[in-house]
């Protein structure tokens, strides 16, 4: 043993060619084991990878589903809220024509009121049997109550409630009939009403005012013959 271990010694000294040998011997172990580590590392890499590619499809595929879900829920949202808007629009119309059919009926109601009282009114104060009706003049204007009788011409407005703006209507109603039909007026005088149930403060005494009948059939509001 003793004979071996100086031999090796000897050449380790002296024996380059054993040394070199020796050398690449112990190298080749080093790069062997090297690359034994790193395959073996490159193994662990490679797994690693695979598990996280795996995971992350597994997530990619979880997210579109996820993606496709919430588009089908906005979808089914918007086609709710579209059938909503449309149900809410389609009651608005009902509503509306409701709304208007009752305003109509009510305006209808409160003319035929006007038009009976004031006949009345009119045969009582001046003598003459007279017809009210309602008078639409193509482009011009269309007049809620007028009648021509002796040497008067009425002309009136009929709201339900009213206030200055009624006033000043009826006033460019009239001057768009005194423009367009002069004979009309001819040696007339006119008979300025608005009969209205709710009028404003305001109104009232513009009427008192002006000379115009302000009226709701059972109280006037100004006095017809001072009108008159």
């Amino acid at each position: 043993m003793s004979s071996t271990v100086d031999e090796v010694y000897n050449k380790l000294k002296n024996d380059k060619e054993f040394i070199e040998r020796l050398a690449n011997a112990i190298a080749d172990k080093i790069v062997i084991k090297k690359l034994e580590e790193l395959s073996s590392e490159i193994v662990r890499l490679t797994s690693e990878m695979n598990k996280m590619r795996e995971e992350f499809s597994d997530e990619m595929r979880k997210l579109r589903e996820d993606q496709n879900k919430l588009r089908e829920d906005i979808n089914k949202m918007r086609e709710e809220f579209t059938n909503e808007i449309k149900k809410l629009r389609e009651d608005m119309n009902k509503y509306y024509t409701q709304i208007a059919k009752f305003v109509e009926n009510l305006t209808t109601s409160i003319e035929d009121d006007a038009q009976l009282y004031l006949e009345w009114l009119i045969e009582k104060e001046l003598g003459y049997k007279v017809q009210i009706s309602r008078l639409e003049l193509e482009n011009i204007a269309e007049i809620d109550l007028f009648a021509e009788f002796g040497n008067y011409v009425l002309i009136g407005e009929v709201k339900s409630r009213a206030n200055r703006s009624v006033f000043h209507e009826l006033m460019r109603k009239i001057e768009k009939l005194k423009m367009s039909k002069r004979e009309m007026f001819e040696n007339k005088k006119i008979i300025p009403v608005i009969f209205t149930l709710s009028p404003t403060i305001d109104l009232i005494q513009l009427c008192k005012e002006s000379k115009v009948f302000l009226t709701s059939g059972s109280r006037n509001l100004t006095e017809f013959k001072e009108i008159i």
